[in-house]
């Protein structure tokens, strides 16, 4: 009878090693004579609730899954926003879009505007003042709102300014106003259409900075990022042995669990 129980846990002990050769992919022939140790190499992290698990750490915590802070930067300064979408802001990846989207929306709009006033100016110095367009600088342009004709700017805005340049008696730098209040007009377009493609400036400075922003965001998320990722790495691999002894006179199954640093 003993012999029978003897024969029957040596089978059972058959079966289990041969569960653990299929599991660690060794032959089933092995288990017919001494095994070695079988091992297995198990990473170990934390779940988000703070409880440990064991999990798949085929790729977890390597280095192929750590996120690209020179590309991250890159897609910061390419498009606002899309650096932090690639580290996984979503959130603060839309509002860097959405600062971007109406940046360009102001810069677009006051350019446009801007050149609209330009036109009305200019046609209002054309039908008003008579002057000729051909090669004129924004210099010029500035002079004949403030002066009613040429002759008055060569007396008076060159005697305290004698830096100006003198516009000669001749057709291409001739104006004459026909009414004060056309120069105003024309003085206040022109007030209008350089201070709209002032604030076109300051949208293209506006644009840089928020570059600047979503780049330092984009950088600081990438770093958190892979610091969790390098924490988990840390934490070591636990080293999983099986060492099952079943032709002896006391058959055995040695577990061993070690963790490397």
């Amino acid at each position: 009878m003993k012999n029978i129980l003897k024969i029957t846990g040596i089978l059972c002990l058959f079966a289990f090693g041969g569960c653990f050769a299929n599991g660690f992919n060794l032959p089933v022939s092995s288990i017919i004579k001494p095994l070695p140790p079988m091992s297995g190499d198990i990473k170990y992290a934390s779940t988000e609730n703070g409880k440990p698990g064991f999990l798949d750490m085929s790729r977890q915590g390597s280095d192929s899954d750590k996120l690209s802070l020179k590309k991250g930067l890159l897609l910061s300064f390419l498009l606002p926003g899309a650096g932090e979408y690639y580290a996984g802001a979503k959130t603060r990846g839309q509002i860097f879009m959405g600062v971007e989207a109406a940046i360009w929306t102001g810069f677009i709009g006051y350019q446009v505007y801007g050149n609209w006033k330009e036109d009305d100016y200019k046609r209002i110095a054309t039908a008003h003042a008579d002057v000729n367009h051909d090669g004129k600088d924004d210099v010029f342009y500035d002079m004949i709102g403030f002066y009613s004709n040429r002759t008055e700017y060569n007396q008076f805005g060159r005697l305290f300014y004698p830096d100006r340049p003198y516009y000669a008696d001749n057709d291409s730098y001739y104006w004459q106003w026909d009414s004060e209040a056309r120069r105003l007009e024309y003085k206040r377009l022109k007030e209008d259409s350089k201070t709209a493609l002032r604030n076109s400036t300051f949208m293209l400075g506006l644009a840089l900075a928020n570059r600047v922003v979503s780049a330092i965001d984009t950088y600081r998320t990438i770093k958190s990022a892979n610091k969790k990722i390098k924490s988990i790495t840390q934490l070591g691999e636990y080293h999983l042995e099986v060492s099952p002894k079943v032709f002896s006179d006391n058959p055995t199954v040695t577990v061993t669990l070690t963790r490397k640093f």
